[in-house]
């Protein structure tokens, strides 16, 4: 749980990148995250008590963190008898969205591998950097230096891509077909080990070991398994091994996600 811990709490390696986002989290999650009422913080240490996740955050780094969001109109204060509540508005429901991984239940796919491959010079190094990004967020497995394979088809993406940055005549994307085999390796053993789904799949045994041993879906497991989610490539479900244990711990966690993520939707 150490490693866990450490990045769970570590902006710009976890979930979060900015202490803010922690702040609209906790809003979005608890529904009510009470704001201190002394300097001494023993409020905002009695409601957290139970919570292992925002036991790892420093009292004044949340208290930072909320007055900032207020600044910036990602939360506004709401009474409640004497207690005064950080309510996330429009504006940070939609920063919030923005980070957290959506679970794909569909993963539409038509049976074809594609290979996308380019060369861009380094005069053109921030260019390259923004097609990479682009192309990692496609949930793309990196073959070698400058060639990429996805399930899914990327044309339609990279092509905005391509326009905006000028990359045209340097980014080629082949169809592999159905088979998607390269030389002697199959399919089934070549996407477990672009994607490393054995490292990615030790992960989720941990979360589910840690989801057995306690006593109910708190905001660390919750937290968590989104960080997981976040580097999952969510492939088509007919391409992961039988090991696979990202759905089972789906199917555990999907109740309370689906209802973060009903809570992001804007409001007509």
């Amino acid at each position: 749980m150490g490693k866990m811990k450490r990045i769970l709490t570590a902006t710009g390696e976890g979930l979060f990148s900015y202490v803010t986002d922690v702040a609209l989290w906790n809003a979005i999650f608890l529904a009510e995250v009470s704001l201190p009422q002394s300097s001494s913080g023993q409020v905002w240490r009695a409601h957290v008590a139970a919570d292992r996740f925002l036991r790892q955050w420093n009292y004044e780094t949340i208290k930072t963190a909320i007055a900032n969001a207020r600044r910036q109109k990602l939360l506004r204060p709401v009474t409640r008898g004497r207690q005064a509540i950080p309510e996330i508005t429009k504006t940070g429901k939609r920063r919030l969205a923005t980070i957290i991984p959506v679970y794909d239940e569909k993963r539409l796919w038509d049976g074809r591998m594609h290979l996308v491959t380019y060369d861009v010079p380094e005069t053109k190094r921030l260019d390259r950097e923004a097609l990479r990004d682009v192309i990692r967020r496609l949930g793309a497995g990196r073959l070698q230096d400058s060639v990429w394979i996805t399930p899914y088809n990327p044309v339609d993406i990279l092509r905005t891509c391509i326009n905006e940055h000028h990359l045209s005549g340097s980014v080629i994307v082949s169809d592999m077909g159905q088979g998607g085999a390269i030389g002697e390796e199959n399919l089934a053993s070549l996407v477990v080990r672009v994607w490393r789904l054995d490292r990615l799949n030790d992960r989720y045994e941990e979360w589910l070991w840690e989801y057995k041993r306690s006593d109910k879906l708190d905001q660390w497991l919750v937290t968590s398994y989104l960080t997981i989610l976040r580097d999952d490539p969510q492939l088509p479900f007919s391409l992961l091994p039988k090991w696979w244990k990202g759905d089972r711990a789906w199917r555990l966690v999907a109740p309370k996600i689906k209802e973060m993520y009903l809570a992001l939707r804007p409001q007509r």
